[in-house]
């Protein structure tokens, strides 16, 4: 039955599309009105299609696959006067557009870069302009679920992680403002250490992409990036309020940025704050669940002729009260609490956050040089340096607040060098060379050791593009070296004291191909390498794990994994009928995940069940699929569909805390304008959750939780206020308020999920 859907969808999908008759063109080169030198990187616009795109290095730009008729392009570039173009288009057209300097421009403008390869040709996704603007004040994991195939694995209400096509933590890397974030987050409830409201736009790439971003994209990247600095605004700024009625939260984020009279130095500097309290279900309060949060960020730019330079500084902070519901004392007890309707501890509404809880800081430092050859391309340094603190207080008798069970502290230095060559022909290309250092520190309890790594790469990506066509290539080498040092017997501080030494290397490639078909249709297909060495946390953790009410147990034999992703999909992206349909398929050998286990150890902060980390060469395979339709010009409807199977290949037994099946549908309407609020949009949407049946019997104490539907609304308006003109959301989760358990939740072994949520938003810019 779900292959039958699977096969109506895409004949459904085709069908449609090629009802249209939309074979036709834009060719055209933008250049300076003064001096007739072309401009890259200035930004085309068709209004009514809503597709943009950016003049390549010669000034050239394109529009493929346009209906016939007249269509409106708006043209931009930093430092020129905007103007709108009309053009009937019956054919191939081909036009020239010039654009006037403005009067502040009091020097000739120097383009600083070259078209790079931002992402690679794999399935791709994105939060920007209203659907980011619908996630301010929540965690990045929450943000993600809007995207097919992205999930969260949860530990309570207050600890959210990202879930690509069911793998994260070290399977998918997290890039802040274009640094590759470290931290200790080889736990499921480690949340990144990353503040959304600094984010612009946040991309993702599903699937394996080791060639460009490095070993550990087995399973994605996401990619979050402010907006770029503003060297022509002398200044400007902007403000965002959150307010969520569950946990009583509120959220405040600020920035200010501007420049200097000759448009060489730009500035910014943002801040944000959250606090908020114990969460609560559709029936009762989660003690201890309340959790704070201070942020923020730096940056100054500099920028005078072929060079331009950055300095990033960014500060995270945050403590997270973790569910006293968790800790129990005896196997007996663990047992009744796991098989109880409701916990025995139910909270009140408070913003006191006692133990067990997590205190978290994260500062990362980063600058960033490049320099423009005119007859080459674009070079490029950055180094940059991230410090992780990670406190954990645990309910033990005889605490108080002033003395930490664990303690980590681990510092991070990379080093990236690049050059992306100028387009030769039609090959457009990058290649680089990466070198990483750091070292863990902890104290107190032992859970991991102390240890010291060393990690270096080489890689190049080339791309091919013609007409409608486009390849890519790419191959990277890297080779990490670690080092521990640990007891030989963890509980014994009498045993000598070890140094292991790990050596691992490999070699990785991809390949990628993209088709512009008939009638706006696009098809793409990947075949892409990825590997993973094993995290010294896998190789040597034994302990418990706070947050996830377990102990766990690492396994020092555990080999790198190797994984071969392949994927396809096809798409369209304009006209009534838009949407989305990609394919995946994952050979992953010697894969590395936690296990669950029947097992209960008794320590002396009480009784925990154990799960433990084992290697099976596992296969993953799954459909993400997204279809949007305009009923007419005021109503639209989306659907949204992801669902991932995952297996262990050599005795064909399910692997555990696989993302169940997903599907939404969202009902949009466009209401009239009314004389103080413009753009007022209306969302309706519904999402259905599939209990997880495909489980191993035994494998867990608790059967997967059922089947779960929830409802919810959203609403936006641009208000008049005064001079000002104010951006309003109101959105409703969970709106009838129903109990549930989600099967990512660490937690839902003791509790039911959120109850209903009502968030109030406010942006103003000025």
């Amino acid at each position: 039955m779900r292959y039958l859907l699977i096969l109506s969808f895409l004949f459904i999908f085709t069908k449609l599309s090629l009802a249209q008759n939309c074979d036709f063109s834009i060719f055209g080169t933008v250049k300076d009105v003064t001096d007739g030198k072309v401009l890259p990187g200035a930004t085309i616009k068709l209004i009514k299609e809503n597709q943009v795109t950016v003049s390549e290095i010669d000034g050239h730009f394109h529009f493929y696959k346009l209906c016939a008729g007249n269509h409106i392009l708006e043209v931009s570039f930093v430092g020129y006067n905007s103007t709108i173009v009309s053009i009937d288009v019956r054919g191939k057209a081909d036009l020239t557009i010039s654009l006037e300097p403005t009067s502040s421009l009091l020097n000739t403008v120097k383009i600083l870069g070259t078209k790079s390869i931002e992402t690679p040709l794999q399935s791709t996704a994105k939060l920007k302009d209203r659907e980011l603007a619908l996630t301010r004040g929540e965690s990045l994991g929450e943000s993600l679920k809007k995207i097919p195939g992205l999930n969260s694995i949860q530990t309570g209400p207050s600890v959210s992680k990202p879930v690509i096509h069911g793998m994260h933590s070290n399977r998918v890397l997290i890039f802040n403002s274009g640094v590759r974030l470290e931290g200790q987050q080889w736990g499921s409830e480690h949340a990144p250490e990353v503040d959304p409201f600094l984010a612009n736009e946040i991309k993702v790439v599903k699937g394996a992409a080791s060639v460009q971003y490095g070993p550990d994209a087995v399973g994605g990247v996401i990619l979050i990036e402010p907006s770029t600095l503003n060297y022509y605004n002398k200044f400007e700024g902007e403000v965002d309020v959150a307010a969520m009625s569950n946990n009583q939260m509120g959220a405040l984020s600020t920035k200010i940025e501007g420049s200097n009279q000759s448009n060489t130095f730009a500035w910014r500097l943002q801040s944000s704050i959250k606090q908020a309290g114990n969460a609560k279900t559709a029936d009762y309060i989660l003690d201890n669940t309340a959790f704070r949060e201070l942020n923020g960020s730096l940056a100054l730019g500099y920028q005078k002729g072929h060079f331009s330079s950055e300095l990033f500084a960014s500060s995270f902070n945050t403590k997270l009260g973790i569910f006293t519901g968790s800790n129990i004392g005896s196997e007996s007890d663990l047992l009744a609490a796991i098989q109880r309707p409701r916990p025995d501890i139910i909270g009140d509404r408070s913003y006191e956050i006692g133990r067990p809880y997590q205190d978290v800081q994260h500062q990362t430092i980063k600058l960033k040089s490049s320099y423009l050859f005119d007859e080459l391309g674009k070079a490029g340094l950055q180094y940059s340096f991230q410090r992780n603190i990670r406190e954990e207080y645990s309910l033990v008798r005889g605490s108080n607040s002033n003395n930490y069970q664990l303690q980590f502290e681990l510092n991070t230095q990379n080093l990236d060098l690049y050059f992306e060559h100028k387009p030769l022909g039609n090959f457009t290309g990058k290649f680089g060379l990466t070198g990483m250092y750091q070292q863990n520190f902890y104290d107190g309890s032992y859970l991991i050791p102390f240890f010291d790594s060393y990690n270096t790469g080489a890689y190049w990506i080339e791309k091919w593009s013609k007409n409608r066509f486009e390849v890519e290539a790419g191959l990277r080498f890297d080779y990490k070296y670690m080092q521990a040092k640990l007891r030989n017997n963890p509980r014994d501080n009498n045993s000598p004291i070890i140094t292991p030494e790990f050596n691992f290397n490999q070699t990785v490639g991809t390949l990628g191909a993209s088709y512009l078909l008939k009638e706006g249709l696009k098809v793409h297909a990947t075949m892409a390498q990825a590997w993973r060495p094993p995290a010294i946390s896998e190789l040597f953790i034994d302990g418990i794990v706070q947050a996830q009410a377990a102990y766990v147990i690492g396994d020092r034999n555990l080999k790198e994994e190797s994984s071969l992703n392949l994927s396809t999909g096809i798409s369209k992206t304009s006209g009534k009928f838009t949407g989305d349909l990609s394919f995946y398929y994952d050979f992953n050998n010697d894969y590395i995940y936690l296990r669950p286990t029947q097992e209960f150890i008794l320590t002396t902060r009480g009784t925990y069940r154990v799960l433990r980390y084992v290697q099976v060469d596992a296969r993953f395979y799954g459909t993400d699929a997204f279809l949007a339709y305009q009923i007419y010009e005021k109503l639209n409807i989306s659907l949204k569909y992801s669902g991932v199977r995952a297996y262990n290949k050599a005795n064909n037994s399910f692997l555990e805390l696989i993302p169940a099946d997903r599907t939404s549908a969202t009902l949009s309407l466009k209401l009239p304008d009314l004389k103080l609020m413009r753009s007022n949009l209306l969302d309706f949407n519904v999402q259905h959750v599939a209990q997880q049946s495909r489980v191993n019997p035994g494998a867990e104490p608790l059967l997967p939780p059922a089947a779960y539907t929830l409802f919810g609304a959203d609403f936006t308006s641009n208000v008049k206020f005064g001079k000002q003109i104010l951006g309003f959301g109101l959105s409703a989760q969970n709106l009838f308020n129903k109990n549930y358990r989600d099967y990512l939740n660490n937690f839902r072994y003791f509790n039911d999920d959120l109850g209903r949520n009502i968030i109030v938003r406010l942006n103003m810019k000025f």
